[in-house]
């Protein structure tokens, strides 16, 4: 597919789960797969280690995936669900599909009543407690009319407002209102920048500079 959505490589693994607020094992885990299948997302190949290999797509992926496993589904467990979803749904991008937290949920809750499909969803789990949390995560998804996801606002950084939009900067984390990006901010407050400088210089409040410092560097301006 020649769509930038599902062929750019926009950043790295380590990267992306800290823009998602994903332990950046667990997303390399998810993008290298477990035991029972393969990937859980759909990287593109690179020649280095730490190359940007995660679209816009896979980055859709993992943080619906993340608000899966926080509804309590395992995602050891979860590749041979998603090739049932694959099956029901025909296509293949299922993770990032619209139809996940409705019809999708009721398929990986029969799946999990298999024998095949035994340990996919932790037990006293209600499935309606799992559809209101992924209907949650998606919430932070928009939609093209092609069906498919088309930007992604990034909840870690609230109450800032920041999003991924794969046509606009490069597909880099931008912040809402004027589309400067995150990592430039991050940048000078990491050479020694004072907030006050750094918000000014980029036309945006001291509280995205403290929300671009706590996500991307780890700690308060």
């Amino acid at each position: 597919m020649t769509d930038i959505r599902f062929s750019a490589g926009l950043m790295g693994m380590s990267d992306a789960a800290r823009h998602l607020g994903i332990p950046r094992r667990t997303f390399q885990r998810w993008a290298r797969g477990y035991e029972r299948g393969g990937p859980l997302l759909h990287l593109v190949p690179t020649e280095r280690k730490y190359d940007a290999s995660v679209t816009f797509i896979s980055l859709v992926e993992a943080w619906v995936l993340a608000g899966l496993r926080k509804a309590g589904v395992v995602p050891q467990r979860i590749r041979p669900a998603l090739q049932r979803l694959q099956q029901e749904f025909g296509r293949e991008y299922v993770l990032t599909s619209r139809e996940l937290a409705t019809d999708g949920i009721a398929v990986l809750w029969d799946f999990s009543r298999t024998n095949e499909g035994e340990g996919l969803i932790e037990g006293r789990t209600d499935q309606l407690i799992i559809r209101e949390i992924v209907a949650d995560y998606m919430h932070y998804v928009g939609w093209a009319d092609d069906g498919h996801p088309s930007k992604l606002e990034l909840r870690t950084y609230q109450p800032s407002k920041v999003t991924v939009d794969p046509y606009r900067g490069f597909g880099q984390p931008m912040f809402a209102g004027n589309g400067v990006h995150v990592a430039n901010v991050a940048a000078m407050l990491k050479a020694g920048e004072e907030p006050d400088i750094v918000a000014e210089e980029h036309g945006i409040s001291i509280e995205d500079v403290r929300a671009a410092a706590r996500v991307l560097l780890g700690r308060a301006a």
